[in-house]
């Protein structure tokens, strides 16, 4: 990862290793069974991001930006539950490389702090 702030591991994340920890001796959460399907599979982001779409508009990007974009929202809902707007946290980096990988661009930002 570019930067130190990104450069963490999901064990350091107490939100991100509780939902690690809760299945003994898993050592990524990218490898826990519940990370595919809340942030890889396509349909569940297509449907996420209808929601986002309905709350905020439409995000005027392809489709894999979107897709990574989504799941990077939706990794935070499932091990944060609901932070509040303009309310940030750095993502581990095994989980942005494992969803960056996935949904391809060459538009990548990194983590930033709310404006």
């Amino acid at each position: 990862m570019p930067t130190a702030k990104e450069s963490i591991c999901c064990q350091e994340v107490q939100q991100i290793d509780a939902k690690r920890g809760s299945i003994h001796q898993l050592t990524c959460i990218t490898r826990h069974p519940g990370f595919g399907p809340v942030s890889l599979d396509e349909y569940v982001l297509e449907t996420a991001y209808y929601q986002y779409r309905s709350q905020y508009g439409e995000l005027r990007t392809t489709t894999e930006e979107r897709n990574r974009y989504t799941a990077y929202r939706r990794l935070v809902r499932w091990c944060w539950g609901y932070l509040g707007r303009n309310v940030r946290v750095p993502l581990p980096a095994c989980a942005v490389t494992k969803i960056s990988q996935t949904f391809q661009s060459n538009q990548y930002r990194g983590f930033q702090d709310p404006e």
